[in-house]
């Protein structure tokens, strides 16, 4: 199946399950094609999740009322007899998870007061017309929601319930924020808990490592004041979003992309909205979280991405930002930056799967990523490559960010540096310089370390972005380079697009299409803490006969192990190469050049993370 039928296939396979939504339990159809084996050889499932939301945000309470049907597939080999939600909006208040952690980072959640604090109420839960049993496990963490089902759900059956809660976003900025009439909804739904392999993934939310969700159908209906400037997950398919007035806005709203059913009401939103308001729908597939942003003061600018590929229609790119700031966002740069961002991973990776990408200038800094939406702090084109490289690395693949936050923070963050290197190594060379300080002073932990277990944010963050980003930087020199590594992440997709993904699966991909035993290397920077210190010992040439015999000897320091390059010049010009495969402590190597060399040079393209790059140069004295 090509990467396009694949995501046409994901498409009517949701379109059928969900086409008569039902409150009783039944046999869903058509479940076994959401099933495969994984690299382990495993069952690969996948659960099917469809959310009807409405919900009306009442701006004199900074309150928002939301009335969702969600309908669940279990796709799983096992019987069900509860569901677990995530309320992580929760996690902005006092008494949570988050809040006990940012402390420690002057982020003081455990300190605020009504009604500065954030929270995501649960009102009611029904199924069938019944009230279900509402626990927090986690308590006083309120992140985690569970619900007790009436009737246990078989392997095929799917159940629908109705939850009805309020939720509003904290005057702190964090993940999600209000600040007048600006409102980021980047929490604030009860979101389905995935059930994997492992069983279920309930998490607390943590500043480190934060996102894992199932894949979804969205049809989300928003009343919001009439003057209200809106940027989401997915297409407006009905009512104005706010950009008729500018160019590009009418042509890339993208309304015909989907078949999209009729909204079934859900008795929240009856009728038509109220004076000096208005209603916008959204709806979209194959996404596994739904971001948000309203501001009346958002200036619209659009462009898009033109088809390439297996992708036959242009991708809309929509970008909101706030005035004072067009310098940066305005006149078209953000759009230009968010094209270029997606134009590069379209060709690293292959067809983005959704009709549309939304650039919000949020009001926290630094920036988060969402499916088909990234919400930015500023329009530096660093930071806007990263945002959009997350729509593939954990937008895309799906992994479980506070087990193997490696797999999409340290992606995107190679990618990042892969779409700005230009062939220029001065990047890695600085990014090698910093691990090393950070390894001299005895601070590394495994990078596959849980996210929550690195003892400090900063730690956290360089072991799930810095050092994972010179390890790609590393692994795409082993493979070959930049094309080899390109079929590689293009194979990637080809099998895991729109799915959950894990070590498992991305070393698979790697051996299967490079042919080579790369356990060591997996095995070395995931699982160890082993650090690579390559030095060249003594050297000397000697004139001969037949020209200059040069001796280097090569010292491994550290207890990792990479082949490494070890290179003879005179000045400029290279006059000899060799790769040094051996893991021996020591190892003399001898040549034979036809010119006197002045300096030897260990990793002379700075592609290995080495300890101490100090000694990785030596001239040669004079004989």
């Amino acid at each position: 199946m090509t990467c396009a039928s694949a995501l046409d296939h994901y498409r009517r396979l949701s379109r059928r399950l969900f086409a008569g939504l039902v409150v009783t339990a039944v046999g869903a159809p058509g479940v076994a094609s959401a099933q495969s084996r994984d690299a382990g050889g495993a069952e690969y499932f996948q659960q099917e999740v469809y959310y009807v939301i409405e919900a009306a945000l009442d701006e004199e309470r900074d309150v928002l009322h939301g009335l969702a049907r969600v309908t669940y597939v279990n796709h799983s080999p096992d019987t069900l007899d509860r569901l677990f939600f995530h309320q992580h909006l929760n996690a902005f208040r006092p008494n949570s998870t988050w809040a006990r952690a940012e402390r420690r980072r002057q982020l003081n959640f455990q300190e605020l007061v009504d009604p500065e604090h954030a929270f995501e109420r649960l009102l009611t839960a029904r199924y069938d017309g019944s009230e279900l049993r509402a626990s927090y496990p986690n308590a006083p963490d309120s992140t985690i929601l569970e619900l007790a089902l009436a009737e246990s759900l078989s392997p095929g059956d799917r159940v629908t319930l109705e939850l009805e809660w309020e939720a509003r976003p904290s005057t702190i900025c964090r993940r999600q924020c209000r600040q007048g009439r600006q409102y980021d909804f980047a929490q604030w739904y009860p979101r389905i808990a995935p059930y994997d392999r492992t069983g279920w993934a309930h998490h607390p939310l943590y500043p480190q490592g934060e996102f894992y969700g199932e894949f979804a159908t969205y049809d989300v209906l928003l009343d919001v004041a009439r003057d209200q400037v809106l940027g989401a997950t997915g297409v407006p398919v009905e009512g104005d979003p706010g950009w008729s007035t500018t160019d590009h806005g009418a042509i890339l709203e993208q309304r015909d992309w989907y078949e999209v059913p009729i909204h079934p009401s859900l008795g929240l939103l009856e009728g038509d909205a109220d004076a000096g308001r208005k209603r916008v729908r959204f709806y979209a597939e194959d996404v596994h979280h739904f971001a948000w942003s309203t501001s009346p003061d958002y200036i619209h600018e659009g462009g898009e991405v033109v088809p390439q590929g297996d992708r036959a229609r242009p991708i809309a790119i929509h970008v909101l930002y706030r005035p004072g700031d067009e310098r940066n966002w305005g006149n078209g740069r953000a759009v230009r930056s968010t094209v270029l961002a997606l134009q590069f991973l379209e060709d690293v990776f292959g067809p983005y799967p959704w009709p549309q990408l939304t650039n919000l200038h949020r009001l926290e800094t630094g920036g988060t990523e969402f499916p088909m939406v990234i919400m930015d702090g500023s329009a530096g084109e660093g930071i806007i490559m990263h945002e959009t490289a997350h729509q593939y690395a954990h937008g895309i693949f799906g992994n479980n960010e506070w087990k193997e936050a490696w797999l999409d923070e340290g992606l995107a963050s190679f990618l990042t540096d892969w779409a700005f290197e230009n062939g220029d190594q001065s990047r890695w060379r600085r990014t090698r310089e910093q691990m090393a300080r950070t390894e001299g002073n005895g601070l590394t932990h495994p990078i596959s370390t849980l996210s929550e277990d690195f003892p400090t944010f900063d730690m956290y963050g360089y072991m799930a972005y810095t050092r994972p980003s010179f390890m790609y930087h590393m692994l795409r020199n082993l493979v070959g380079g930049d094309d080899a590594f390109r079929r590689i992440l293009r194979e990637y997709y080809a099998r895991h697009a729109l799915k959950h993904v894990t070590e498992a699966d991305f070393r698979a991909v790697v051996e299967d299409v490079s042919g080579l035993d790369l356990d060591w290397f997996f095995d070395q920077w995931l699982h160890t803490t082993a650090t690579l210190d390559y030095a060249v010992g003594d050297v000397s040439a000697e004139e001969t006969d037949e020209g200059w015999t040069i001796r280097v000897e090569v010292l491994r320091e550290g207890d990792g192990w990479m082949p490494v390059t070890l290179e003879a010049r005179t000045g400029d010009q290279v006059l000899w190469t060799a790769v040094l495969e051996s893991r021996d402590r020591r190892q003399v190597v001898e040549a034979m050049l036809d010119e006197r060399p002045s300096q030897v040079i260990l990793d002379p393209a700075g592609v290995i993370l080495d300890y101490d790059s100090r000694n990785d140069r030596r001239e040669i004295p004079d004989s």
